[in-house]
């Protein structure tokens, strides 16, 4: 068992994942298992702790450190479990202690590795008895992409599509979609088996596309990226003609297909599909994730994930996404 006593470890491409002994992380290490066979890497479990300290109440201001001894040990009880399980699925492994803020720890941890797996509890935050608050710290801030595992995943098993009020508008199979009828909702559309990525204004160029094209190339699945307009009218402001929606639709359009187009050409085997959405960023991303495989977002640092004229929807989809979700820096 490793302390972080030095900035070496055994393997700087290991697959880090952050170990509390919560049913959210063992999910995480149950996926980054998988992952880790399929790329032929290692993995680096690890528990983090802070320890506590109680001021006294004296003149000068003094603190009582406390035996952290307990916490210690139950972290290392943890590691321990946590490694077995990887030996036994015939996995490399080291874990590793260290003592700090969960969030910090993992971030340096990120530094030397090639991929960041955490477990998620769903609505209301990530898992973290000892691992503290890491839902906007460590995707917004890890050096390498990291995916987020609800506690409810498990691996081979889809959820069923629910209904969703934004609405597909084109899509590379169907073109251009009409609205039928004015109704709240409209059924969900199924991506099982597929990795489903969103992309924002950067398109093509978009570090989550390329990275969503290498998982799909890897798993032998189809690729589907998903864009969303927001048309509602919210004020007086700017009230769309007919003009603008047709403008802001082949935009998004241009887009699209731009980016199929380049995915095709770099990998011409791997099947690409897009479909472009009227409505709301966070609501198609998370209603994706009710049936894909894997869904792919890109953040742009201290919190906030890109859309196409989306802003910010890091905290409306991790913390409800019921499939397994990388999250990849992209530089402002």
């Amino acid at each position: 068992m490793a302390d972080n006593q030095t900035s070496e470890v055994a393997d700087p491409q290991a697959i880090v994942v952050g170990v509390d002994g919560s049913n959210a992380s063992r999910n995480a290490l149950r996926f980054a298992i998988g992952e880790a066979k399929a790329l032929g890497r290692s993995i680096r479990v690890v528990g983090a702790y802070t320890v506590p300290s109680v001021a006294a109440a004296t003149i000068d201001v003094s603190y009582v450190p406390i035996d952290d001894s307990a916490v210690r040990s139950s972290v290392t009880t943890v590691l321990k479990e946590a490694a077995a399980e990887v030996k036994a699925a015939d996995v490399p492994v080291e874990a590793i202690i260290e003592i700090g803020d969960a969030a910090g720890v993992l971030v340096e941890e990120s530094k030397q590795a090639s991929l960041t797996v955490v477990g998620s509890r769903g609505k209301g935050g990530f898992a973290g008895r000892l691992l503290g608050t890491v839902s906007s710290a460590l995707p917004a801030h890890s050096a390498c992409p990291t995916i987020v595992v609800p506690v409810g995943w498990e691996p081979g098993v889809t959820g069923e599509a629910r209904p969703s009020s934004s609405r597909p508008v084109h899509s590379s199979a169907d073109g251009p979609i009409e609205r039928s009828e004015e109704t709240d909702t409209v059924p969900g559309i199924d991506y099982t088996g597929q990795v489903v990525v969103g992309v924002d204004s950067l398109g093509r160029e978009s570090p989550a596309l390329w990275e969503a094209a290498h998982i799909a190339m890897r798993r032998n699945s189809p690729l589907h990226i998903q864009a969303v307009i927001t048309t509602t009218v919210i004020g007086p402001e700017w009230i769309p003609s007919q003009g603008d929606l047709e403008r802001l639709i082949q935009e998004g359009t241009d887009k699209l297909e731009a980016a199929r187009a380049a995915i095709v050409e770099e990998h011409p085997d791997l099947e690409v599909r897009w479909t472009l959405f009227d409505g709301q960023p966070a609501e198609v991303l998370v209603r994706a994730s009710d049936t894909c495989a894997i869904l792919v977002i890109g953040s742009r640092g201290r919190g906030g994930f890109a859309g196409l004229l989306l802003g910010s929807t890091s905290q409306s989809v991790l913390p409800y996404s019921a499939a397994p979700t990388m999250v990849v820096r992209v530089k402002r």
